[in-house]
């Protein structure tokens, strides 16, 4: 695959009001529009559309409902599977009021306050009061159910945190991702999400200097940490709020970009972007950013575009051209001080001679047309699923509830590459 093309936006804000109502109705039209005229006039269509958080407005079902509605419209007007839609929670997306609200305020002080150890203490919770983790989550219920049914991109950890007769979290990754299906000029490319809300409520800290005494945010090692440094894989990152909302925020950068070439942020209402330490930040702005009469933030979408230059024998380049489209208060137009090529070096780690190396196994495919995706999707389906799971993995346990079940065996099946295996006992 030569080039990767992605629309990704964020905060779009949806609430609970008919169409005619909503300010912002007029701008989202005309952002579909923007991307017909796009698609009919380059040939082009995008292969992922990432949503990075806020997609609510207070996280309630109703709100959901709405942005499944213009998903489905996004999707058929750049024509993109509605399971290549990729998305991570953002503050909105959690009901603040959830019960109960005074103990969960309680918790996200106490990990706030733990500057130097609030991993420590966030793993301590998680080995022995698992009951207080739990109720960090429920606020996200409604987001949960938005991103599992249609995207199959939940949160396994946010998962098991939400079953209510579950009391241990099980080893559950505090993260989701996914493989791009096809290889970028020979590398491999993997999407991470992360939940940077957790601790988030109406007393968040705010650059602003009217609220510069709120608490900081909480993003645990063990979310931004499931991404290895390989040859030959590009990692991506989605999280909702920039580095500078949370707590340990240059530990966490440091680490950021060494595991991930591209990271993308929403939550700031403001599109920006630079390249730091080998890896491209990209804050995509809001798609809704609040008062339509604003002018200090403007309506805005992103197209980035992946591709590789080969260097011979020098390491190669990923090229990551980023196009801002900015409401210009009629249209959506290119936002030419935002727009910019990046260039990240794709560092080599191989220092054995290619004598060395073993022979290349030739890799059994899958049908034409066919992705690990839509592998997954048709398994989910199954009516024999759990057959199909104990004739494949003996070892994993068949008894707790489909969902974890199959997101166990589907990452088995991810490490152990056995998709046409799969396939062939589905078909």
């Amino acid at each position: 695959m030569e080039t990767i093309r992605i629309l990704q936006l964020s905060d779009i804000h949806w609430k609970k009001q008919l169409d005619p109502a909503d300010d912002y109705t007029d701008i989202r039209d005309q952002m579909l529009q923007d991307l017909e005229y796009y698609c009919k006039g380059t040939g082009n269509s995008f292969d992922k559309i990432l949503i990075c958080g806020d997609i609510a407005f207070s996280g309630s079902a109703d709100e959901y409902k709405r942005a499944n509605s213009f998903i489905r419209d996004l999707c058929k007007t750049v024509a993109c599977k509605s399971e290549e839609v990729y998305t991570v929670p953002g503050n909105h997306d959690k009901n603040v009021n959830e019960h109960p609200k005074c103990v969960r305020e309680f918790i996200h002080q106490a990990i706030s306050n733990r500057w130097n150890d609030c991993d420590w203490l966030w793993n301590k919770m998680i080995d022995e009061d698992f009951s207080f983790i739990k109720k960090l989550y429920t606020p996200f219920k409604e987001y949960n159910n938005f991103c599992n049914d249609e995207r199959d991109n939940a949160e396994p950890f946010m998962l098991r945190a939400l079953e209510r007769d579950v009391d241990r979290h099980n080893d559950a990754e505090m993260f989701w991702h996914s493989e791009f299906e096809d290889n970028l000029e020979g590398y491999q490319v993997n999407l991470y999400g992360v939940n940077s809300a957790l601790i988030s409520d109406l007393n968040d800290y705010d650059p602003d200097p009217k609220r510069i005494d709120g608490h900081r945010l909480f993003l645990p090692q063990i979310a931004y940490r499931g991404a290895k440094c390989k040859d030959g894989i590009i990692n991506i990152l989605m999280c909702h709020h920039p580095l500078d909302f949370l707590l340990n925020k240059d530990t966490i950068a440091k680490d950021l970009d060494k595991r991930y070439a591209l990271q993308l942020y929403g939550h700031v209402h403001i599109a920006n972007s630079d390249i730091n330490n080998n890896a491209v930040h990209i804050y995509s702005g809001s798609l809704n950013p609040g008062d339509v009469n604003d002018n200090t933030y403007k309506p805005v979408y992103n197209i980035i575009e992946l591709s590789i230059e080969k260097h011979g024998n020098k390491n190669d380049v990923l090229k990551v051209d980023l196009r801002v489209q900015k409401y210009d208060g009629e249209q959506f137009v290119k936002d030419e001080k935002q727009s910019k090529p990046f260039k990240v070096t794709l560092k080599k780690h191989d220092l054995w001679k290619e004598s060395n190396k073993p022979e290349a196994v030739i890799e059994q495919r899958l049908p034409d047309g066919l992705s690990k995706r839509d592998v997954r999707h048709k398994f989910k389906q199954c009516p024999n699923s759990k057959e199909i799971i104990q004739k494949m993995y003996p070892q994993i346990d068949c008894t707790g509830s489909a969902y974890m079940r199959n997101q166990v065996f589907l990452e088995k099946i991810r490490e152990d590459n056995r998709w046409v295996e799969l396939y062939n006992m589905i078909k």
